[in-house]
């Protein structure tokens, strides 16, 4: 129960138990008040009715509308999909190939950087043998 209707059913207590209470002249005063009540009771029911149509009807052209946009943007959808899964296909590749170019790049450069270590510590343990007056031999 909404609301207004719980308001309302709680007006037409309040109004009958004050008509048992009250003299004449309340009493059709309180009538009066009952029977225009009810009136604004149809008017609101009328209202409410028509706007409940006219509702209704901007919901199911809303529904029809966003199932068209559903529609378009499924296919948009696939369709980015699509041109995103190649690009990133292609970027993939590209990505593969650099970085097996880099991986060799590097192995050779390690394997330089590796001889000229070696060349200067056998270098260095040459001349600090010498210096100690050891024999270089084992360098």
């Amino acid at each position: 129960m909404t609301l207004s209707k719980i308001t309302l059913a709680m007006t037409f207590a309040a109004l009958s138990i004050g008509l048992s209470a009250c003299t004449d002249t309340q009493k059709e005063s309180a009538q009066e008040v009952e029977v225009e009540t009810k009136e604004m009771v149809t008017t609101a029911k009328e209202k409410s009715s028509v706007l409940y149509g006219k509702t209704k009807e901007g919901a199911s052209k809303l529904a029809d509308s966003a199932a068209d946009m559903a529609d378009d943007l499924k296919e948009s959808t696939t369709e980015a999909y699509d041109e995103a899964k190649e690009k990133a296909g292609d970027a993939y590749d590209a990505t593969a190939k650099k970085a097996s170019e880099t991986i060799n790049a590097t192995k050779e450069k390690a394997a330089e950087l590796k001889t000229d270590a070696a060349k200067k510590l056998k270098d260095a343990c040459i001349a600090t043998k010498k210096k100690l007056g050891a024999d270089p031999e084992g360098c």
